[in-house]
């Protein structure tokens, strides 16, 4: 959640101040106008599904968008108070259905792309004998976002379009998906065959779906 403490949260004029962990599956984001710290209030997001999996984080900022847009329309939130006196609201009083809230165009782009240019690791995607390395990315409609990708060895860009809408409405990449796609169908040989047209910011795109 650290790249919202400087931009708002889509659709709120709300950016983050923290997030901790009060119990082993919640976490409290704190979220405040971006002046005064006294407006500051708190989100319990459970980071696990109905299922018990884990919830990817680009959900929660749909979640906390549902929870502020209740609280800037002034319905009535059950409110409880922390150790510091701070306002926290339970987001699960949102999803009723227990369903998480759809996620915005806006998330799906950054859910495609997060994993790839925040890694956790030192090792880019490997295309032949030669490493590439994000440079860019791209929407190209409201169901691809074209990442690229430099080759070190070549200088060459070339494009890799991942879907971020699905039957249904839009979906979230999980994080780290396109780098191992790339490895995949580059260690099979398949890059070629899913070759698309290109665009002026790179020699050659791909689809990864």
């Amino acid at each position: 959640m650290t790249e919202f403490v400087s931009t708002p949260l889509a659709g709120s004029a709300y950016t983050v101040c923290g997030v901790v962990r009060p119990q082993p599956t919640i976490a409290r984001v704190f979220v405040f106008d971006g002046d005064d710290l006294t407006t500051a209030i708190g989100v319990d997001c459970s980071l696990l599904d109905g299922g018990g999996q884990q919830v990817n984080h680009f959900r929660h900022v749909s979640t906390i968008r549902l929870v502020l847009g209740a609280v800037a329309s002034g319905a009535d939130v059950n409110w409880s108070i922390d150790d510091r006196g701070v306002r926290v609201v339970d987001a699960r009083m949102f999803s009723g259905s227990g369903e998480d809230p759809a996620a915005g165009l806006g998330e799906a782009i950054y859910g495609a792309i997060g994993g790839t240019f925040t890694r956790f690791d030192d090792q880019p995607p490997q295309i032949g004998a030669q490493a590439a390395y994000p440079v860019g990315f791209l929407a190209q409609s409201p169901e691809v976002v074209r990442v690229y990708f430099r080759d070190p060895g070549t200088s060459e860009v070339c494009g890799y379009d991942v879907p971020i809408a699905a039957e249904g409405g839009l979906v979230v990449t999980a994080g780290g998906f396109l780098a191992a796609r790339i490895r995949e169908l580059a260690g099979t040989g398949s890059l070629a065959s899913r070759e698309v047209a290109s665009d002026p910011y790179c020699a050659r795109a791909y689809s990864v779906r």
